[in-house]
């Protein structure tokens, strides 16, 4: 079986990062996105993947194809119309065969093997995973009555359920027509979620499959960090023989990359510094990625991604749940905590509060 992955997002839930990375390419605990998602499809046997892009999003396109060990066709989506949109972009790869739909901002630990087996034993015109939510207003929502899906709705007002629509889908070639005979929803979209309630409508079988495990919508910054913290607690802890390590304090499971120069530094794991990292006088982590050529001093972080090349600088730097764009840099010397967004190449200083 293939599998479709969709990359082609603005990712407008993350902007200010957005405005210079595909939303795909962002690092988490030290790999970019999509590489995870390629290296989970792998563990589940997907050789053969199709991966949907957008304009101006040749180095994603570039680097997938350089790095994955799968067999990858690059597919263009012209315009962001949705992921129904993006389904029929992609036929001609998909070859009239059953596939894997997998939407490239969800992040999960969850087996697909019963779901893959199910799909196969059971011949449904669609089985859809799904998870359970405290707030089902921002996704897809599903129905289930004794595993078969009753009804589907987009970002309903008012969810009648609170199973969440978990971004992988096994469809069987019949999803082409459904989506076929589709018109824009309000949004100005082909939604996924209506082919699926025309196959319900015609009476097809679609079957819902809730997850094990754990799963993140990863298309806002808190959906990031949150991937973040779940990945970094699956890293094999490990320092490189090239890094410098001077009067370094380490506690919990914790990464260090080539040619790091850490003086100073206590670092609580989970944590990933990049390679050619200098930190100095800084505390780190947990749940916390440095990113390639970062320079931390004088700096507490944690539960944040610093992009590479970002530069923080105290004294008395405390950063928390945040986001630190390539390049960016931030000097401050507040007296509590600060939660920042930072899109790449920013200069930002944060004065003390007045007394």
């Amino acid at each position: 079986m293939r599998a479709l992955v969709l990359c082609a997002s603005r990712g407008t839930r993350l902007r200010p990062l957005t405005h210079t990375w595909a939303k795909a390419s962002l690092p988490v605990a030290g790999r970019p996105i999509w590489q995870h998602i390629f290296s989970y499809l792998a563990a589940h046997g997907f050789d053969e993947i199709g991966v949907v892009v957008g304009p101006g999003q040749e180095e994603l396109a570039r680097s997938v194809k350089r790095w994955s060990p799968q067999r990858v066709t690059v597919i263009l989506q012209a315009e962001p119309a949705g992921i129904a949109h993006a389904v029929a972009a992609a036929r001609p790869f998909l070859a009239d065969q059953p596939f894997l739909l997998y939407l490239g901002d969800n992040l999960t630990n969850a087996d697909l093997g019963p779901a893959l087996r199910r799909f196969r034993a059971e011949a449904p015109s669609a089985l859809i995973t799904l998870q359970r939510v405290a707030d089902p207003r921002t996704f897809g929502v599903a129905v289930l009555d004794g595993g078969r899906v009753t009804a589907v709705a987009e970002k309903p007002a008012e969810p009648t359920s609170d199973l969440a629509i978990a971004g992988i889908y096994f469809f069987s070639p019949e999803v082409h027509a459904a989506i076929a005979g589709l018109t824009p929803s309000a949004r100005g979209e082909l939604e996924i979620t209506d082919a699926i309630a025309r196959l319900i409508a015609g009476g097809r079988i679609v079957l819902g499959h809730e997850l094990s495990g754990w799963w993140v919508d990863a298309g806002t910054a808190a959906g990031l960090l949150a991937a973040n913290a779940r990945l970094l607690e699956a890293l094999a802890p490990g320092v490189d023989p090239t890094a410098v390590l001077e009067g370094v304090e380490m506690e919990g499971p914790v990464v260090v990359g080539p040619s790091a120069v850490l003086r100073r530094v206590r670092l609580r794991g989970p944590a990933f510094v990049g390679p050619g990292c200098r930190l100095t006088d800084a505390e780190v982590g947990p749940a916390t990625s440095v990113g390639a050529g970062a320079e931390l001093e004088g700096v507490r972080v944690w539960n944040s991604i610093l992009l590479p090349g970002s530069r923080l600088a105290g004294p008395g730097l405390c950063l928390a749940d945040s986001v630190v764009g390539a390049g960016a840099t931030v000097s401050a010397s507040p007296e509590g905590p600060a939660t920042l967004v930072v899109g790449d190449d920013a200069h930002l200083a944060i004065p003390p509060r007045p007394r």
